[in-house]
């Protein structure tokens, strides 16, 4: 005769799996905290020394936003949102995370950052992360392409690796 499996049991065991799922759930929004250094190249010989002061926040129905502060050339850059980067339908949120698309907003030159709210402002002297991704648990950046818009002069593309743009 089969035995009957005992109700109270299972019980427990689908309670533990529960908490056990909730407790990653809670985990992994908690943002992480990094400060990260990486040598950028700019493809046309010259080279600098990127220091980021960041926060990782994490989604499960969402792409990972970074914010936080950079220094670049001694230049310090503070998170300023990006006007309309998280609006959009939940499955755009999906397919950022799927995709795994980063969002980073600008980081605008910190004396530039009392004129919040006006565009100008933004484009005048800041850097922009269009794709990064990070090796071991966030500690280091393997892949980074960066855009500095500078009012002075064109925009410079900035990457981890010296080969990977080449020179006009």
């Amino acid at each position: 005769m089969k035995e009957a499996a005992d109700p109270r049991l299972r019980r427990r065991v689908i309670g533990a799996v529960l908490v056990c799922l909730v407790l990653f759930g809670v985990w992994y929004h908690i943002p992480l905290h990094r400060a990260l250094e990486a040598t950028v190249y700019d493809g046309k010989g010259g080279s600098g020394l990127l220091q980021m002061d960041i926060t990782i926040h994490r989604s499960f129905f969402r792409g990972t936003e970074i914010r936080g502060t950079m220094e670049l050339d001694g230049a310090s850059y503070g998170y300023y949102p990006m006007p309309g980067a998280r609006s959009g339908s939940f499955l755009d949120g999906l397919r950022d995370k799927w995709s795994g698309r980063v969002h980073s907003g600008y980081f605008v030159e910190a004396q530039r950052q009392a004129g919040r709210g006006i565009a100008t402002y933004m484009w005048e002297d800041s850097l922009m992360i269009y794709s990064v991704s990070f090796g071991g648990f966030y500690d280091s950046v393997e892949d980074l392409f960066l855009i500095r818009h500078s009012p002075d002069g064109p925009s410079v593309v900035y990457t981890v690796d010296p080969h990977a743009i080449s020179p006009d």
